[in-house]
């Protein structure tokens, strides 16, 4: 299974980047609309990408404690 780590930093880096510009938009603008959605989308990446670590590292865990056979 592929590593999450290197692109769950590039998103978390983009995603923070469109929080500050949605906080920094005037209210009830096109940017922060389409900045609330990068960060939405950003958000939701975060995550699987969590889910997706935290998966691989219980497989490895599995894997090391399986019973020789």
């Amino acid at each position: 299974m592929p590593s999450m780590k290197v692109p769950i930093a590039f998103i978390l880096g983009a995603t923070l980047m469109a929080w500050r510009s949605y906080e920094t938009a005037p209210e009830y603008s096109a940017v922060q609309v389409e900045m609330m959605v990068w960060v939405a989308a950003g958000c939701l990446l975060l995550i699987v990408g969590f889910f997706w670590e935290l998966f691989r590292w219980y497989r490895r865990m599995d894997r090391r404690f399986l019973p020789e056979r």
